[in-house]
């Protein structure tokens, strides 16, 4: 073992040990220490750790979490240019003069390389991104390790088949490590963004570039604390509309989605035709087979339309059926909430969706069948997913999902038809188990007074639904609405009553149907 795999296992003991005291700690100044020294020795080891804090800088729903890990997302340590320059020499075959006629000293540290910017020598501003030396070893240092790894994102070694997490990641980041890779990943999004003007993606300088180092042409924008800061409630909506489009479109119809979007990697201009993403670092970039993206359309439809069971559509999806089969008359329910976004016909809040929360009443002790059932590839598509969800919070402008769905919807249609399926071998509860509406009524003397009905979904807000005089009463009957909520969960929102309650001649019953 050399002695930087050696150093590189010390710090490895000493992730571990601080992930450890995390995890059993529930002092909250213990805790914040913790993840600071988490996140200093994350930057420091780069690679691996250091994708994982940049993870959890922005996937985290806790803001008091993902501060912790902040710093990671453009502000590590890089390393001094008299380690850099000779990886240049190598790289060009002649003096950095010869190629720039400027270039800054001071990079910009990210997990497997960092950026400088500079001037070539026809005038031309570009980015040269330069591949740590000896990173490719530290990177199977941590895949060796992936274990001791997953401890600071909640011990992933449960339940889950670690080789083929370790395969993926291992290929993922092959792929990472392979500049040439990337920058032929870069040209086709460039390609997509020469017909989709809400998208920047900056030119490749071929005759500059190899496996080791990429050069791009230099394009800037705003950073995501001035958007969030500076941009008015109009930009930001506009914004927020134009994420979601581009994220659907890229899924569905592209098959092509940046799964790598720290806000190290993204940039924002506000123009006179509205705004603009830069995108940069195309190293992560998840590719859904035909059949994958099929199937999980088909089963946002089955969702919103209650026209078949999920089941064979999960493991279409690559969800392991041994796993998946015995909650399987859950998967109704639990769609209703994962997908909740796609399916609202309305602008919808995330503020207000709880998943979390839900999917933990939904699923009850087989969560982690769950868990287990999912294929190792969706990583990525979570990682994307949960990027575009950092970012939506932020600008805190609800969106139509569903609107910005439809032409996915309408243009793959046929498509979706055709997907072969597989064929269940026993019959499980689909989407017609689930309630259609929520039902509050309030009688008197035998006499309908007043009669509402909603969304069923809506029994997630039914607190917010009722009027304060009648929550007053509620509390006094000690009438637990929250148990009542979690219980319907549970029961996987099926029709049925939620509760009654008496006032003198009035009477008001609740109930799903």
């Amino acid at each position: 073992m050399s002695l930087a795999t050696l150093r590189r296992a010390a710090g490895y003991l000493d992730l571990a040990a601080s992930a450890c005291r995390l995890r059993a700690d529930d002092d909250e100044l213990v805790q914040r220490r913790v993840r600071r020294h988490l996140a200093e020795r994350m930057g420091k080891l780069r690679g691996l750790p250091q994708k994982l804090g940049q993870m959890l800088s922005f996937s985290d729903r806790d803001e008091d979490v993902a501060d912790q890990y902040a710093a990671l997302q453009e502000s590590a340590e890089a390393l001094p240019w008299d380690v850099i320059e000779p990886l240049l020499v190598r790289a060009w075959g002649r003096p950095v003069a010869e190629v720039m006629s400027t270039i800054d000293p001071c990079g910009q540290a990210a997990s497997l390389g960092q950026v400088h910017r500079g001037v070539t020598r026809n005038g031309e501003e570009v980015a040269v991104k330069v591949q740590y030396p000896g990173v490719r070893d530290a990177v199977e240092t941590d895949l060796r390790m992936l274990g001791w790894l997953s401890m600071p994102l909640g011990n992933l070694r449960r339940g889950f088949d670690m080789r083929r997490y370790r395969d993926v990641i291992t290929q993922d980041l092959d792929r990472e490590l392979d500049y040439a890779a990337e920058a032929e990943q870069q040209r086709r999004f460039r390609d997509w963004a020469a017909r989709e003007p809400f998208l920047v993606v900056p030119r490749v300088l071929t005759d500059f570039s190899n496996d080791q180092v990429l050069v791009t042409a230099w394009e800037d924008g705003d950073h995501w604390d001035t958007v969030v800061a500076e941009w008015n409630s109009d930009q930001r909506r506009d914004l927020a509309q134009q994420l979601v489009r581009t994220f659907l479109h890229g899924l569905f119809m592209r098959r092509q989605v940046h799964a790598d979007l720290h806000p190290g990697n993204l940039r924002f201009r506000m123009t006179d035709s509205g705004p603009k993403l830069v995108l940069y670092d195309f190293g992560c970039v998840y590719e859904p087979s035909r059949e994958t993206a099929l199937a999980l359309l088909r089963l946002i439809r089955a969702t919103e339309q209650h026209c078949e069971p999920p089941l064979p559509l999960f493991v279409k999806l690559g969800f392991r059926a041994e796993y998946l089969a015995p909650l399987a008359d859950k998967l109704p329910a639990l769609c209703q909430v994962l997908l909740e976004p796609f399916i609202a016909d309305h602008n919808f809040d995330l503020a207000h969706w709880r998943l979390d929360e839900r999917m933990r009443d939904v699923l009850g002790d087989d969560r982690w069948n769950f868990r287990i059932a999912g294929p190792a590839e969706m990583i990525f598509l979570m990682r994307a997913f949960h990027g575009l969800l950092y970012y939506l919070r932020g600008l805190n402008a609800p969106v139509n999902w569903r609107r910005l769905l439809w032409p996915c919807m309408h243009g793959l249609s046929g498509e979706m038809a055709s997907l072969a399926m597989p064929m269940p071998t026993q019959s499980y509860r689909d989407f017609r188990s689930l309630a259609q509406w929520l039902k509050i009524r309030v009688s008197e003397s035998g006499r309908t007074k007043v009669e509402l009905t909603a969304n069923a979904t809506g029994i997630d807000d039914l607190e917010q639904l009722l009027n304060p005089e009648l929550m007053i009463k509620i509390r006094e009957r000690h009438i637990e609405l929250e148990q009542i909520v979690r219980d319907i969960r549970r029961r996987g929102y099926t029709p049925g009553p939620v509760f009654q309650m008496d006032e003198g001649a009035k009477h008001i019953a609740v109930w799903l149907e």
